[in-house]
């Protein structure tokens, strides 16, 4: 049970922040490294999370990008649950096609600790549409996630993500952003080639609101805040925990030319 609820909330943390911007590609030659934090809180279910992303553009309209996720701390009713560890590591790449339209896909693998993570592989894959309105900033997402079957004959559900971010122009110096994901789950988990469980339909959205604040040039800090409602989607993916996740996110941000 541990294992499932660990694995929903995983899902929970990153479901509003799948790819590393949904804002067109960076000029050639740039990048952005960034340590972020993520605090989630579903029930008697606590989890601290750090991990390391990086994008670099080598050549213009192509950018590639890597996570590395790790699980610092656990706890279920107030003691260790004993669930820490490297989680699956993520390989992508987002490609500028005109100015307001990027195609991207991330893969991630089976290199994490066996007992928080499945072992298939990951394909998320999909486009963004993003446009500058000069007060607002709209930067959306449609991604389609497709997970193999381990070396435990499961197979999970095909999952649908639709995402759209508003970033008002207040301040040179601070960004707030609003915006919301809804995760639809169009198909059925399998063992062994066969349905195990009824999922296809279930529903998930998470709302999200947070801050860039900019130190310089360089270096920026962000925080933000989010939280899943739909009570038949945490069911399937929390192991029947339909508790509201929320999670608290802080990240340091060095962005280089």
């Amino acid at each position: 049970m541990l294992r499932k609820i660990l694995m929903g909330a995983a899902v929970l943390a990153t479901s509003s922040f799948a790819t590393f911007s949904n804002f067109p590609v960076p000029a050639a030659q740039s990048g952005e490294v960034k340590i972020v934090s993520d605090f989630t809180m579903q029930g008697d279910w606590k989890d601290l999370g750090l991990s390391a992303k990086g994008r670099f553009v080598p050549v213009q309209n192509l950018e590639l990008y890597l996570k590395l996720p790790f699980t610092v701390v656990t706890r279920w009713e107030g003691h260790d649950a004993d669930k820490e560890g490297m989680k699956n590591l993520t390989f992508g790449g987002r490609y500028q096609i005109i100015s307001t339209v990027a195609a991207f896909l991330d893969v991630t693998f089976p290199t994490g600790k066996d007992a928080i993570n499945d072992d298939g592989f990951s394909f998320y894959f999909g486009g963004q549409y993003s446009k500058d309105f000069g007060a607002v900033a709209l930067g959306s997402e449609v991604g389609l996630t497709i997970i193999t079957e381990g070396s435990n004959h499961k197979k999970p559900p095909m999952v649908l993500s639709l995402n759209a971010e508003l970033d008002p122009n207040v301040s040179p110096v601070v960004t707030p952003y609003f915006g919301a994901t809804m995760n639809i789950i169009l198909t059925n988990p399998q063992a062994n080639g066969h349905k195990d469980g009824e999922t296809s339909g279930d529903v998930g959205v998470s709302p999200y609101v947070g801050a860039n604040i900019k130190i310089n040039q360089m270096f920026s800090f962000d925080v933000s805040a989010s939280f899943t409602l739909g009570d038949d989607y945490l069911a399937a993916t929390c192991d029947d925990n339909t508790k509201t996740p929320i999670t608290l996110s802080a990240s340091f941000n060095a962005s280089f030319k």
